[in-house]
């Protein structure tokens, strides 16, 4: 216990001691006894205590067992909790194997969850960034079944198993992240979380740190810090919870929880095979059942291996791993955000494989990698394609703009001056028909910077239009432009044409426009 405990009347160590069975007479006398007992003791053994579990200097700790090689040294975990954890154990590796592990092969999204599971380790092994995955999907797709075969590698014992819950605030959220740091955190229902909390939640996950807090003297406190692989679940992705509560989604949020679609495509929901099951209930059922009475042993199994060998080796070994899984799948002009994901795809690739190549998970030789690259492959195909996409959803948020304030904000410039109308209140710019009767339109260039291109780039934005001919630049190549809008003299605006309506690429839906954050350009 920490000595920490002893401040004060000691009320929270009496606690856990009387909860483990201490018989404590009543009366002062002997709390007073007690405390000074534990006070004064001095005991001759020691142990290096730590306050989270996880990777510490190449040796991994669990509430209740340590892996690798010590030197001798005596790691316990040492938390205010006490053995309030779920790394539980039943059943032998064996009956995991027989009972859940065997089904997975031919399901590519029961496959890819379970080498998620084994992957999370293997974040400090490759220097490897945090993030996660959300399966999204409509209910009893079979979402949640992924979660309980993943989380059967960990633990369970619980009525959820190893499953924690969306429904937190931010900072429930923060201890449970530190609770699993290095281990797989699977958490279901993103639609139970507030939808102004969620891009929040998916940064703070992601980024491995907590919130800065003060001391009661005006000094920081050490946040809280993990490592962490994340499996969500959600009938709507994060961007979609976001604009619930009226948020944007931004790109980096999107990057860290990428959505993942939880259908395989072959009319049965989450799975592909059914092996001899009669439907996809029933096989879902099996693996409910199962994974309460099944779990915790194969990261235990895995664990153990994993640290027979140096580390230094383990991590050349997964590095050309995921890096060939990135070469095989990630185009060359892939942007850096696809680049990212694809990593964290090729990470999970090489913990499948080595799973397997233990003998921990009994697939065929390659199994984790296609089920990683089929994934992959959904992933890219709903985000649709490999470009950055800060651009992409700024371009969205102008045809947005424009759809929403193309009459209202935009003064008409007519031939004919009956058709004239009042200049609009607030003004963005100027619409007209070109000679082929089509309308364009002139956005001034403070809303274009403050308003129609808030939170992107907007000179990106602009050239990207303009490559695609969603914008006329200048003669001289630049741009803006001048034009004769609203009188005799010119001003510099941007012209944006017609075609702004028929990009089928760029969708003005809510889904599509994201807040990629101030990114302190001026005009």
């Amino acid at each position: 216990m920490p000595m920490q405990m002893l401040a004060g009347e000691g009320a929270v160590y009496r606690e856990c001691l009387l909860s483990l069975g201490l018989e404590l007479a009543p009366g002062s006398f002997a709390r007073k006894a007690l405390h000074e007992y534990i006070a004064t003791a001095r005991p001759k053994d020691r142990a290096r205590c730590v306050s989270r579990i996880g990777w510490h200097d190449g040796v991994f700790i669990l509430p209740d067992t340590t892996f690798g090689d010590t030197g001798g040294e005596r790691v316990l975990l040492q938390t205010a909790t006490g053995g309030n954890h779920a790394f539980r154990v039943s059943g032998s590796l064996e009956d995991w194997q027989d009972q859940i592990g065997r089904y997975c092969v031919g399901n590519t999204r029961l496959v890819f969850a379970v080498s998620a599971a084994f992957a999370a380790p293997l974040l400090y092994v490759a220097a490897a960034e945090s993030g996660g995955f959300n399966l999204i999907g409509p209910s009893q797709t079979g979402k949640t079944t992924a979660l309980r075969v993943a989380g059967s590698v960990w633990g369970g014992g619980g009525i959820n198993g190893f499953i924690k819950t969306w429904r937190a605030t931010a900072n429930g959220l923060e201890g449970t992240a530190k609770d699993h740091c290095d281990v797989l955190l699977c958490l279901d229902e993103m639609s139970q979380v507030d939808g102004r909390e969620a891009g929040e939640i998916a940064y703070m996950l992601a980024n491995g740190e907590g919130k800065q807090r003060a001391r009661r003297d005006g000094s920081g406190r050490p946040p809280a810090q993990w490592r962490s692989l994340f499996l969500s679940t959600g009938e709507i992705g994060l961007a979609d919870k976001m604009a619930e509560a009226g948020k944007f989604a931004r790109v980096g949020q999107e990057v860290r929880l990428a959505d993942l679609p939880a259908d395989a495509g072959a009319r049965l929901g989450l799975f592909e095979a059914l092996h001899d099951f009669p439907s996809p209930d029933a096989f879902a059922r099996h693996l409910r059942d199962a994974t309460g009475r099944y779990y915790g042993e194969p990261a235990r199994a895995f664990l153990k291996q994993l640290t027979a060998v140096e580390l230094n080796a383990r991590a050349d070994a997964t590095t050309k791993s995921r890096d060939r899984f990135m070469a095989t799948h990630v185009p060359p002009d892939a942007s850096g955000q696809v680049i990212s994901v694809a990593a964290r795809f090729g990470l999970i690739a090489a913990a499948g494989e080595l799973a397997t190549e233990m003998g921990i998970v009994p697939w065929p030789e390659g199994e984790a990698t296609r089920a990683a690259e089929t994934c992959f492959m959904a992933w890219l195909e709903r985000r649709g394609g490999t470009g950055s996409l800060e651009v992409e959803k700024g371009i969205a948020k102008v045809r947005w703009f424009l759809e929403k304030f193309g009459d209202s904000r935009f003064e008409y410039l007519s031939k004919e001056p009956e058709l004239r109308f009042r200049p609009p209140f607030n003004r963005a710019g100027f619409r007209k028909e070109n000679s082929d009767g089509l309308m364009e339109y002139f956005v001034l260039p403070e809303v274009w910077r403050s308003e129609v291109c808030a939170g992107f780039d907007h000179r990106a934005v602009a050239r990207a239009m303009a490559e695609r001919g969603l914008l006329l630049p200048s003669p001289d190549g630049r741009i803006q432009r001048k034009e004769r809008v609203g009188g005799p003299d010119t001003n510099w605006v941007y012209r944006i044409t017609a075609a702004i309506f028929d990009d089928p690429d760029n969708p003005a839906s809510p889904e599509n426009i994201g807040d990629a954050g101030d990114n302190g350009d001026t005009q």
